[in-house]
């Protein structure tokens, strides 16, 4: 599964503290915490409403987290001067995180992608809002991936969000985008799928047993990439574990090398 570490982002107040402050031990620390937690991309999203302002702020993240460790990098921004700072910065092949099919921002965000190599973060929302069915999300899923392979990208460089939805607004929003990722699988099997998966357990109790819970059955049905925090207990054992249990791990040498390699924390 491609992880994809999420915590170095300014809606954090924390994060949002340190790069006002360029606080460069507070963000290094973040990024280190990520990696040794098993993160493959670390995201970073300097977001910010001054003007030119998101920018600075991608450049000081990228060359910082570029110039004190080996991360690869997921460039994270809705500003396009942002993203092409952030990518024409990147040693290692990022992430483009992220593309949806809105309107205001579409040419000027295909035009980078195909500029740049790159994977790419597929968002499946639209000028009509975010999907909240299956037959929404895969006609998005569509009409991204044809654009984004007009644009020289192949299937497997593309990472589908499907649009993870609260459950506690909604209860057939877990099983609607479970069963539009299972679908999105079917049509493109080439193509990766996951997100900011998270957002399922908005507005609940211990959010990570729902966490944990979408990470199953999603990963079953073909989710093989996520937006997450690595360092919260359980939630790589879980990971790992979901990949053997649907046939993702051959002879469950994965799960197996995790272990002996301390990747689960402590037994119990």
């Amino acid at each position: 599964m491609i992880i994809i570490g999420e915590k170095i982002n300014a809606t954090r107040k924390a994060i949002a503290a340190a790069l006002e402050a360029r606080d460069e031990a507070a963000i290094l620390k973040t990024a280190r915490e990520q990696l040794d937690a098993g993160a493959h991309f670390i995201d970073l999203n300097g977001g910010d409403p001054r003007e030119g302002r998101e920018a600075a702020n991608m450049t000081w993240l990228v060359n910082l987290v570029q110039n004190n460790t080996d991360a690869a990098l997921a460039i994270d921004t809705a500003d396009p001067a942002a993203m092409k700072t952030g990518l024409s910065l990147a040693k290692k092949r990022p992430v483009f995180n992220s593309i949806s099919l809105e309107s205001h921002r579409l040419e000027s965000m295909l035009d980078l992608v195909g500029e740049f190599d790159c994977m790419v973060v597929a968002l499946l929302m639209s000028d009509a809002g975010t999907p909240c069915g299956v037959d929404d999300r895969v006609a998005n899923a569509g009409k991204l991936i044809d654009l984004l392979v007009a644009r020289g990208k192949k299937l497997d460089d593309i990472i589908v969000d499907p649009c993870f939805l609260p459950v506690s607004a909604d209860q057939t929003a877990g099983r609607n985008v479970v069963d539009a990722i299972a679908a999105i699988h079917a049509h493109w099997p080439e193509v990766h799928i996951g997100g900011g998966c998270s957002n399922i357990s908005f507005g609940l109790p211990r959010r990570k047993l729902v966490n944990f819970a979408l990470l199953s059955q999603a990963i079953y049905h073909g989710m093989d990439a996520g937006l997450i925090d690595p360092c919260i207990p359980g939630i790589m054992a879980t990971i790992y574990a979901a990949e053997a249990v649907a046939g993702k791990d051959e002879f469950c040498m994965n799960y197996v090398m995790a272990e002996r390699e301390g990747k689960f924390g402590e037994a119990k």
